[in-house]
């Protein structure tokens, strides 16, 4: 079995610890999935059902926007995940000024 890691409760995904074949089953701390593709090394694997549109979390934090529907044991990559930097920085920014107004 292929192991995967998963920093905060909040993540969706994980990140697969060694090369991961289609049909390999990733146990990630007693979550198992069932890779629907060839996962690279440090690559990220759903380990659930993400919604067009909704975030995806990896170490607590959103790290991109789904644009597609992503299935548990997905590959998640650019194929499926859409950058949200620069949404991120325009929220962060708009704190930090609040902040010190």
């Amino acid at each position: 079995m292929k192991k995967a890691i998963r920093v905060d409760k909040a993540d969706n995904v994980a990140v697969v610890a060694q090369d991961t074949k289609k049909g390999d089953a990733v146990d990630c701390f007693g979550f198992e999935a069932v890779a629907g593709a060839d996962i690279p090394l440090g690559h990220k694997i759903a380990l659930g059902p993400v919604e067009k549109g909704a975030l995806v979390f990896k170490f607590g934090v959103p790290i991109g926007r789904a644009s597609a529907p992503i299935r548990t044991g997905d590959h998640v990559h650019v194929h499926n995940l859409e950058d949200i930097t620069e949404e991120l920085c325009n929220g962060y920014e708009k704190k930090f000024r609040e902040m010190g107004a």
